[in-house]
């Protein structure tokens, strides 16, 4: 077991991959809450938290507006505001459980045993245990059981081959799309709408730019009035492209007015690099990453 000495102190590298891993997953956990709520409610999700809930959230978030000075993402985040518990309670809510259990394959009983052991582990290093060879490979044999809802999670939204590019003249927002692109210019912009049963995907396709990273503080800037409206910005991680993502329960006034913003034209590129830009913008949970091609595992 590799150690390493940070001066005085003696740390066991296994507990930082560890660390590493429950902070990938719970971010996935949350994309995965949070996608089901606006999926099943809309803009109006927040509203069909339980209250407890909500009103913890409120208490967290009033004092989270103390800590502007450490430089950190201070917006109201509700679902990444949660505990671990609370978000264990939201998944397993039955009023929504069929769309999770749609999405991730899991059983109720087997998700709630697995969060109940995730729960275990951040304890473990919250209190600053060390953790041996033998505790890491237990860990890590939960945390891949877990990984295998991610993996589901990625096929059936991510990576869904089930959108289709809408050309449905009885669709009022293909409609709406399609009349702000009439007079375009291809050349230097290029998009369009997809849409599955759930959601629709407004698409910016790459063009020749002089930058070619998508800004993730230009597009937060640019979407700020309707991001919570919006379940995620898809960026590629090859750079030149964007995806807007917003569930199909909104009200048309709400999507026509995200479609404006994306239609806008204004430059949300950058040369910086994903890992150059700021990390409180970079790693906002409302941007997601996604590969050019589906993952393959052989």
């Amino acid at each position: 077991m590799k150690l390493e000495f940070r001066e005085e102190m003696l740390i066991p590298q296994i507990n930082g991959d560890i660390y590493f891993s429950i902070y990938d997953l719970e971010n996935w956990l949350r994309r995965i809450c949070l996608t089901v709520y606006m999926v099943e409610y809309g803009g109006n999700w927040a509203n069909h938290l339980p209250k407890k809930i909500k009103d913890s959230i409120k208490q967290k978030n009033d004092r989270n507006r103390e800590l502007i000075y450490l430089d950190v993402d201070s917006e109201e985040n509700i679902i990444w505001s949660l505990t671990q518990s609370e978000l264990s309670q939201l998944l397993l809510n039955p009023t929504i459980w069929a769309r999770v259990q749609e999405l991730i394959g899991f059983s109720q009983e087997r998700l709630a045993q697995k969060l109940i052991e995730l729960r275990e582990i951040r304890n473990l290093l919250a209190h600053n245990r060390a953790l041996s060879e033998r505790t890491y490979i237990i860990t890590k044999g939960i945390i891949e059981s877990l990984y295998s809802a991610i993996h589901r999670f990625k096929t059936n939204f991510i990576y869904n081959d089930s959108k289709t590019i809408m050309e449905d003249m009885d669709d009022d927002l293909s409609i709406y799309f399609s009349s702000k692109m009439e007079g375009n210019d291809w050349g230097g912009f290029q998009a369009f709408l997809e849409s599955n049963e759930i959601i629709y995907s407004l698409v910016c396709l790459p063009v020749n730019r002089k930058c070619n990273y998508p800004s993730a503080y230009k597009l937060l800037s640019k979407f700020n009035e309707v991001i919570d409206n919006v379940i995620a910005i898809q960026v590629n991680k090859t750079g030149d492209e964007f995806i807007v993502m917003i569930p199909k329960k909104l009200p048309n006034e709400i999507s026509y007015k995200i479609i404006d913003l994306f239609l806008d034209k204004d430059d949300l590129f950058t040369c910086k690099e994903f890992e150059s830009q700021h990390p409180k913008y970079i790693c906002n949970p409302k941007i997601w990453f996604y590969e050019n091609r589906r993952p393959i595992i052989e």
